[in-house]
């Protein structure tokens, strides 16, 4: 393949994705989950999304990123779109999961703890 026809595909992509979230489309998230001994940590980019929009949630044992859209014909109507979803180790420590947003994305540190016990909850979202 030619530079140029590389060149031209790479910029239609970029053009597509652009129209896509014009017309009301989303980006596709990006998630990276490292998994280490003492814990794991999430960083998640998603491109035109605030972090007031983004809602993470521990349940059952998952981890739930979503981008919460208003409705446009009521103001008191969210619509939770599924961004990313991880299964967690029993040994997460749900209690000392933080999440943080610099530099547009989305990190979230969940530390493991060999007694930690599950539940549900809701994190919030500390910008730096």
């Amino acid at each position: 393949m030619r530079a140029e026809d590389r060149i031209l595909i790479k910029n239609l992509a970029q053009t597509a994705e652009i129209v896509n979230t014009i017309n009301g489309g989303m980006s596709q998230a990006n998630m990276i989950l490292e998994k280490g001994e003492e814990e794991w940590t999430v960083a998640v980019r998603v491109p035109g999304v605030s972090p007031e929009r983004m809602r993470v949630e521990v349940r059952n044992s998952q981890l739930f990123i979503f981008h919460v859209m208003a409705d446009e014909n009521a103001a008191d109507i969210e619509l939770p779109f599924l961004l990313a979803a991880v299964t967690l180790d029993k040994r997460v420590d749900f209690d000392a999961i933080i999440a943080e947003y610099e530099d547009k994305e989305l990190y979230i540190t969940m530390p493991l703890d060999e007694e930690a016990s599950g539940y549900e909850r809701e994190i919030d979202i500390f910008k730096r």
